[in-house]
C-alpha cells in the first residue's frame, strides 16, 4: 500500500511538472497549421514561374519536403522553398536530355537547324522521347515540303512523326513561283488545288481532247484554268498513278486531297537455295531468305550465310521510293577434302596413273588428289612401272621420286 501511495505522488507531480510544456505545444499547432497552408498556397505560383521560363514546355514541380511545415521560423521555410524552386528547375531539364536517344537527340538538332534556317521557329515544335520525334505547328504546303524532305533522310533507328497542319491561307492565282497555297482564281478563270499526302508528286491536268494544260509538283496549284472538266493524273515512283475527274467553275478553287498508294519499298532478297540467314550492318535480321526488308533509304552491308554454302557479301544502295531487289546464288562448299602429290622421276616424262586411272600428267608434276589412301602408278615406254601407296592428310603435300629401270627384255 506504502509503494502505491509512492508511485501515485509521483505521477500526480510529473504531470504538474508537464503541464506547462503541453500547453505551449498546443499554442504552436496552429501556427505551423498556418505555416503549411502559406507554404501550399505559394506552391502554384512557383510552378506557373517554371512553366514560364521553359517556353511551354511542361514541367514537373518537385513536391515540398514531407517536414517543412515542422518548423515556425520564416527563415528556414523561405530557404526551403527556394531551394525546392531550385530542385524543380533543374531535375526537367536532365530528364529532356536523357528522354531521347543519342540518334534521335542527333537527329533533332538537324531538324531544329533547318527550322531556324527557314525561319519556321516559333511556328514548330519537335518533341519526342526515345527513338521518337514528334514535329507540330503549322506551315504553308511549300514550307512544309522543305521539312518533309530533311524527314525522309532519317536515320533508320529514329522514328519521325509528322503533326504539321497546313496554314492554308489563300493566295492570288497570278502569283508566280510559290503555287503552293490555296489560289484565288482570276476573274473568268478556276483553279486546282492538289494536296497530296506524300510530297513531290507530279500532277498533270488534261482537257477533254487529252492536252495537257498544267503540270505542278504535289503541294501546288494548277491556276488560270477555263471553266470546264478536266482529268487529272498523279504520279510518284514507288507509288501506284492515281487518275481522277474534276469539273471547276468560274471563279472556283477546287480543293482535291488525294492519297497515294505505296508499293512496297526497301530491300527484296532472294537466295538460291532459299533459307539463308540475313545480316544487315552486321546485325542478323528476323527470317530467312527470301525476305522483305523496309529499309530506308541508303547505304547498307549484306551478307548471307547458309551452311554447306559459300558466305556472299556485298554493298547494297537500297533507293528511295522504290524497292531494290537483291537475287543471289549461293556456291557449295567443297565436300572433298584435298591434298598434293609432287611426283619426280628419273628420267622425266612418265605417264602418271592415280587409283589406276590417268591424271593426263607426266612428270614432274603437281597433282590435287582427295586426302586418304592412293597408289601412284608412273609408266615410261622401255621401263618397269613405278608404284608408290600413300596416305595424304588433307592439305599435305606428299612427294612422290622414282627412278625407273630399264625392261630386262630390252634391246640395247
Amino acid at each position: 500500500v506504502l509503494a502505491a501511495l509512492f508511485l501515485l505522488c509521483v505521477i500526480v507531480y510529473g504531470v504538474m511538472k508537464l503541464r506547462p510544456e503541453f500547453q505551449a505545444a498546443r499554442q504552436r499547432t496552429p501556427a505551423n497549421a498556418e505555416n503549411v497552408t502559406q507554404s501550399a498556397a505559394e506552391t502554384p505560383a512557383a510552378e506557373k514561374s517554371i512553366n514560364a521560363t521553359t517556353s511551354g514546355e511542361t514541367v514537373a514541380s518537385t513536391p515540398p519536403a514531407p517536414d517543412a511545415g515542422k518548423t515556425s521560423d520564416p527563415v528556414a521555410q523561405d530557404s526551403k522553398a527556394k531551394s525546392s524552386d531550385t530542385s524543380a528547375t533543374a531535375v526537367p531539364a536532365k530528364k529532356t536530355e536523357v528522354s531521347l536517344n543519342s540518334a534521335a537527340a542527333d537527329y533533332k538538332k538537324q531538324i531544329d537547324a533547318v527550322i531556324a534556317d527557314k525561319g519556321f521557329k516559333g511556328r514548330v515544335n519537335v518533341a519526342g522521347s526515345g527513338s521518337t520525334l514528334i514535329l507540330n505547328g503549322r506551315l504553308r504546303p511549300a514550307e512544309h515540303a522543305a521539312l518533309l524532305h530533311l524527314m525522309r533522310s532519317a536515320p533508320a533507328s529514329v522514328h519521325v512523326v509528322d503533326d504539321i497542319l497546313y496554314d492554308d491561307a489563300p493566295v492570288a492565282s497570278s502569283e508566280k513561283g510559290d503555287n503552293g497555297g490555296h489560289p484565288v482564281p482570276s476573274a473568268g478563270k478556276s483553279a486546282i488545288h492538289v494536296l497530296t499526302d506524300v510530297v513531290g508528286a507530279s500532277a498533270t491536268a488534261f482537257d477533254s481532247s487529252g492536252r495537257s494544260v498544267g503540270n505542278c509538283k504535289t503541294p501546288c496549284s494548277l491556276n488560270d484554268l477555263a471553266p470546264a472538266r478536266y482529268s487529272l493524273q498523279i504520279q510518284k515512283d514507288g507509288y501506284s498513278p492515281l487518275q481522277t475527274a474534276v469539273e471547276v467553275k468560274s471563279g472556283q478553287a477546287h480543293d482535291l486531297k488525294l492519297h497515294l498508294e505505296a508499293v512496297q519499298r526497301g530491300l527484296s532478297v532472294n537466295s538460291q537455295p532459299a533459307g539463308a540467314d540475313i545480316f544487315i550492318n552486321g546485325s542478323k535480321q528476323s527470317g530467312q531468305t527470301p525476305a522483305a526488308l523496309p529499309l530506308a533509304p541508303g547505304a547498307y552491308d549484306i551478307v548471307l550465310r547458309l551452311p554447306g554454302y559459300q558466305p556472299y557479301s556485298n554493298h547494297v544502295q537500297v533507293k528511295d521510293g522504290i524497292q531494290t531487289t537483291l537475287d543471289v546464288k549461293l556456291n557449295e562448299k567443297s565436300q572433298v577434302r584435298v591434298a598434293w602429290a609432287q611426283v619426280k622421276t628419273v628420267p622425266s616424262g612418265a605417264e602418271i596413273f592415280v587409283d589406276g586411272s590417268s591424271s593426263g600428267e607426266s612428270s614432274p608434276a603437281r597433282l590435287q588428289i582427295p586426302a586418304g589412301n592412293h597408289t601412284i602408278t608412273l609408266k615410261l615406254k622401255g621401263f618397269q612401272p613405278g608404284v608408290h601407296h600413300f596416305l595424304a592428310s588433307e592439305g599435305s603435300t606428299v612427294d612422290v621420286s622414282e627412278t625407273l629401270k630399264p625392261r630386262q627384255n630390252q634391246q640395247p
